[in-house]
């Protein structure tokens, strides 16, 4: 299932300037593009001919780390193979061996093509470290520190 990334709306070329915000009529169905991954792995592939809906991550997973994977593929931060990478890291526990032998194109004549290049894969390591740094960051505080009492 292809679920839509945050802050793909909004001027600038689709890059978020608008803070996620669009104008629409209520009911109404608009044709937009949008970079998406797919954070079901073995689902069948999103079909332009079926219509989706965009929704809050947060309906379909509590993982801050997936979030900001996301966000950072609407930001265009990254590309989207290598969001895909880190997605399914993340939703499905794919090792990144299994993520390095997964097949694309995979023929009778014996032709196979990765889902993923090498490089993509080296990217999608960092940008989940680097989602996990900002999740961590932006993680709503539930600290003891943060209430303080006066001594009279």
């Amino acid at each position: 299932a292809g679920v839509p990334v945050l802050a793909q709306f909004g001027g600038m070329g689709g890059m978020g300037g608008g803070r996620g915000m669009f104008n629409g009529d209520t009911g109404s169905v608009r044709r937009i593009r949008v970079p998406i991954v797919c954070l079901e792995h073995g689902k069948t592939d999103p079909n332009p001919r079926v219509p989706y809906e965009i929704r809050p991550i947060e309906s379909f997973t509590d993982n801050r780390q997936v979030a900001e994977v996301c966000a950072m593929l609407g930001r265009g931060e990254v590309p989207r193979n290598v969001a895909q990478a880190a997605a399914w890291h993340l939703t499905d526990n794919m090792s990144w061996e299994e993520l390095a032998q997964k097949n694309r194109v995979q023929l009778s004549n014996g032709y196979t093509e990765r889902y993923f290049a090498p490089q993509e894969l080296a990217g999608a390591m960092q940008v989940v470290v680097q989602a996990g740094i900002r999740a961590e960051q932006n993680a709503p505080s539930t600290s003891t520190d943060d209430y303080s009492l006066s001594q009279n």
